[in-house]
């Protein structure tokens, strides 16, 4: 069979779930009556079934919406030759097919019998597909190719990423019908994009041509003509320039809530300040417990020591009366003096340190206002965030909620912007920036000096080399990357998962040095993300805004704790207990640069926006 060369667009508004106008949250997909496929009494079905992406009606929907994309954007160049054949690699993210059968279970088993397994064609009354993923809902379904190319076409290549663009029959339902089925005539002048515009597409095909049939998959290749993510050029300080560089020595972050090796059991405590001995990294971290019985403070010089708080569940309190409530609302002067342990004594520090640490993780501020960007009326624009137990900064990802999946997707976000907007004092957060997905494919490269750099932050592209030379090495013919999936997007605090971790770095720690050897062994590296949790995940916490740092921790810590602004501070900030008597005391800088100091996501004001 002649080969098709694959194409696919890298941007998708597919949704798998949507809310209903009565704010019902449901599936985009055939309701589940439409799935039951158990016989009527005279032996009929009518149902919906899924088509997998090998299907022989799956990859005939995509063959057809391949050619319309080449025959409408191509043009006549050598590369997208008309004597060519392209096929769409994958329907973009959020979007699934389903096939709508209506049959009589006893009239076909009669015809296979007859016909040595072969139906007729009237053997199915109905066998047509859908494809369903329309932020609209499940009632706002494409009927065919031709119905879904518009909207396809908009993808690919509107920039503004405007939906009033789009001309298909769901998003423009005054518009002028279905594209003709026959790819061949489909043409812009029937279905014109509402802006005039002829921008870069945002899909790309590849040389590299791809047998396909009806049993074996489309495989794909890299992009040659990736799309263009966006970039916010801004100034950033030394701390947040440390945090980005993939050379860093440092896993954690002053101001992050981890937990700590306490032996022979683990704690929870907060980093207070970071430093390197020998170039290896060291932490100071103040214990959290309740406000009566704060505990003294420990440096540890080994990160296998230490674990991000999202690493691990939370765990239930000692006492289970105090295990459903917030830490300001208990009453630790009856507690610690026992009236609350009944017939069983409870440790009251490890109580107090769990329910801080959801007191912290379903807190969040921002710090490092951008007092020069450009923000719309009532917004701030910030370059850093403490969120929940992590600190973030701009230009750098996140990992992002997913729908649920057997084997869930890794999805990032590259921070480019955070905006906080407040309204009658009630706050919330945009996060502006690019998604990617991290996807594996059969590699195209016989060596390495054919590799790609990708515009990715720093450390996602030297973990992603390491990824792709430990999948070489194992000879596993795999290669890795992140595929842009949506430009400039807007998310909100509840689709942030967490920090970002490289798989390099936090991996040997979660798995174990050994078993991360034999991976790296076998070419098998899984992502960090796949063995943390999500901020906020078991916790029953309200959100809350807080000003700063030291306001989230409040008295779960002692008053006089002071988290380091790390190299955006005075050095004398970062020396360590037992480093005070080997340095000379550092001249007393006044008044004014503590309050500066205490103030640590401000600009030496206090302010909520």
């Amino acid at each position: 069979m002649a080969p098709y060369y694959p194409l696919f667009v890298t941007r998708s508004d597919g949704l798998l779930e949507f809310i209903t106008k009565t704010g019902v949250k449901e599936l985009n997909q055939p309701t589940t009556a439409q799935l039951n496929d158990t016989p009527d009494a005279n032996g009929n079905v009518d149902c919906y079934r899924s088509l997998e992406p090998d299907a022989e009606k799956a990859i005939d929907w995509r063959r057809k919406l391949g050619g319309m994309m080449m025959r409408e954007l191509g043009g006549n160049s050598d590369e997208f030759s008309k004597t060519r054949n392209y096929i769409l690699k994958e329907l973009p993210d959020g979007y699934t097919l389903w096939e709508h059968v209506k049959y009589n279970k006893d009239k076909m088993t009669e015809d296979k019998k007859d016909k040595g397994g072969k139906h007729a064609a009237g053997t199915y009354e109905r066998q047509d597909a859908y494809l369903y993923g329309h932020p609209q809902g499940r009632k706002k379904r494409f009927r065919s190719p031709a119905d879904f190319f518009p909207h396809l076409l908009w993808l690919a290549v509107d920039r503004e990423d405007d939906p009033a663009n789009c001309s298909c029959k769901i998003c423009s339902p005054e518009g002028d019908g279905e594209v003709a089925e026959n790819a061949g005539k489909a043409k812009s002048e029937d279905k014109p994009i509402k802006k005039e515009q002829k921008p870069t597409p945002i899909f790309a095909p590849t040389p590299k041509a791809i047998p396909i049939t009806t049993s074996v998959p489309v495989v794909l290749v890299p992009s040659k003509l990736p799309a263009q993510p966006t970039r916010q050029v801004t100034t950033r300080s030394s701390e947040q320039q440390a945090d980005g560089d993939p050379n860093s020595k440092f896993l954690y972050r002053p101001g992050e809530v981890v937990w700590f090796n306490n032996d022979p059991n683990w704690r929870l405590g907060v980093i207070g300040k970071r430093g390197l001995v020998t170039g290896q990294p060291r932490y100071l971290i103040q214990p959290l417990s309740n406000p009566l019985e704060h505990q003294a403070q420990q440096i540890k010089d080994q990160e296998t020591s230490l674990r991000p708080w999202l690493a691990w569940s939370v765990p239930e309190t000692t006492n289970p009366s105090l295990n459903n409530m917030a830490f300001e609302n208990v009453p630790w002067d009856r507690v610690v003096a026992g009236e609350f342990d009944g017939n069983r004594k409870h440790d009251h520090v490890v109580d107090g340190s769990i329910l801080a640490a959801k007191m912290v993780d379903a807190s969040y501020s921002l710090f490092e206002r951008q007092e020069n960007a450009l923000a719309s009326p009532g917004e701030v624009h910030y370059n850093g965030m403490f969120l929940g137990a992590e600190k973030i900064w701009v230009g750098e990802p996140v990992r992002l909620k997913v729908p649920p999946k057997p084997v869930p997707d890794m999805v990032v976000m590259v921070i480019q912007k955070l905006i906080e907007r407040t309204v009658q004092g009630k706050s919330s957060v945009t996060f502006v920036g690019d998604v990617y997905k991290f996807v594996e494919m059969p590699s195209q490269y016989t060596n390495r000096s054919q590799w790609p750099t990708p515009d990715l932050p720093a450390r996602m592209v030297a973990d992603l080399r390491f990824r792709n030379e430990t999948a070489e090495n194992a000879g596993t013919n795999t290669w890795y990357e992140w595929r842009l999936l949506e430009p400039a997007a807007h998310k909100e605090l509840t689709d942030i998962r967490g920090r970002w971790y490289e798989t390099k770095t936090l991996l040997p720690i979660l798995r174990g040095a050994a078993q991360f050897k034999l991976d790296q062994i076998a070419g098998k590296l899984g992502d960090a993300g796949e063995w943390m949790n999500s901020r906020r995940d078991n916790n029953k916490v309200p959100e809350q805004r807080k000003k700063n740092r030291r306001d989230t921790l409040g008295p779960s810590v002692p008053a006089e704790f002071k988290v380091s602004r790390g190299l955006n501070g005075p050095a004398a900030d970062n020396i360590f207990p037992d480093e005070q008597q080997l340095r000379p005391a550092p001249p007393f800088e006044g008044a004014a640069d503590l309050e500066q100091f205490m103030d640590l996501d401000g600009t030496g004001q206090e302010f909520y926006a």
